[in-house]
């Protein structure tokens, strides 16, 4: 099994940022962009070209940034950034055209959000609402406050099927506006992935991450839940802010990354039985918020784009960016390159 060596790469602070509120745009040519969304109320979507980070648009809200997440058209590229701020709903082309402005009217201010082609769940820290072209359609009021929320895809469901964290340690499932049935974990929910991004083979697998630690994955069947594994918090690690699948090791099956609160980032591949096993972790000094999988700085190297509540946005690469000078390493890069050249 191949060991993994990544070298971390930082490329810009934005404000302070919310759990889940910077993600990595499909690839378009070589190379893919970063969005992230700060407590100021900025939107920002960069890329990285020759080791510069270039700006390709910045956009500003009245109220703080509570998510960033991706949509598009059932079955295809999630390419369109949606935020929320407020009681607002924005979304913007992958240049930067503001194509809507979505006032929600809800009682609390927007704090998790998910899109599945024209449908649109957000969730206040009690209420559920779920709009189908900006229409309210469905309404639930909960008993204790809803941390994540999300749907199984909707090509492999009949309808929309949307899953509610809440932080009694309990995933709601919901069928329009009724409750369907409850699903126990062992510790208070705080983010939920699409297992695979598309729910596994029958669009019904769910990852989830704990505040005390753990995570793991439910399959979410028609009246009843089945847990398939969990990984428990023996190291005492933070707990989970942030999931994403993505093949960092380049073997063709997808990975699991992770960041937790205690600033740890971390990697989980597959074995044979499909349970997660520890690959790698790294260590930064601060709460990671988002982590996502993508190519940014040089095609072909895979990277492992994460942002923290300070709101540095970094990347930890497959690139070897060490040059060997006698006895020990200089880390380099482009721009170190050409200011090293300019002072000769």
């Amino acid at each position: 099994m191949m060991e993994l060596d990544l070298t971390r790469v930082d490329y810009l602070q934005a404000g302070i940022t919310c759990p889940k509120s910077m993600q990595v745009l499909p690839i378009a040519g070589k190379t893919q962009k970063i969005a992230v969304g700060d407590s100021d109320g900025v939107v920002q979507c960069f890329g990285v070209r020759k080791g510069e980070v270039q700006s390709v648009f910045r956009s500003s809200s009245r109220h703080g940034i509570a998510r960033v997440v991706m949509g598009g058209q059932v079955g295809g590229v999630r390419e369109r950034i949606f935020t929320c701020s407020g009681l607002e709903v924005n979304a913007f082309t992958k240049k930067g055209k503001n194509f809507l402005t979505f006032n929600t009217n809800m009682s609390e201010p927007v704090q998790s959000m998910y899109v599945e082609g024209t449908d649109l769940l957000v969730c206040g820290n009690f209420v559920f609402n779920h709009y189908r072209d900006c229409k309210d359609i469905n309404y639930v009021v909960c008993n204790d406050k809803i941390t994540d929320v999300l749907c199984l895809p909707t090509e492999t469901r009949n309808g929309i099927t949307p899953i509610l964290a809440c932080q009694d340690r309990v995933l709601r499932v919901l069928q329009e506006s009724d409750l369907l049935y409850e699903a126990e974990v062992p510790g208070p929910p705080v983010v939920l992935e699409l297992y695979g991004n598309n729910g596994g083979d029958e669009g019904n697998e769910v990852l989830y991450g704990t505040s005390d630690g753990r995570i793991g994955m439910l399959q979410i069947g028609t009246l009843v839940p089945s847990h398939r594994w969990e990984v428990p918090n023996d190291k005492r690690s933070g707990g989970v802010l942030c999931l994403d699948n993505y093949d960092i090791t380049a073997d063709g099956v997808l990975d699991l990354l992770v960041g937790r609160d205690d600033g740890q980032v971390e990697v989980y591949s597959y074995d044979d039985a499909d349970e997660p096993v520890h690959r790698y972790s790294h260590s930064c000094s601060e709460s990671v918020t988002s982590v996502r999988g993508g190519v940014i700085a040089s095609p072909n190297y895979d990277e492992i784009v994460c942002s923290t509540y300070a709101g540095w946005v970094f990347a930890l690469t497959t690139e070897h960016l060490t040059k060997e000078a006698g006895p020990q390493h200089v880390a380099t890069d482009a721009v170190a390159v050409a200011k090293i050249n300019n002072l000769k």
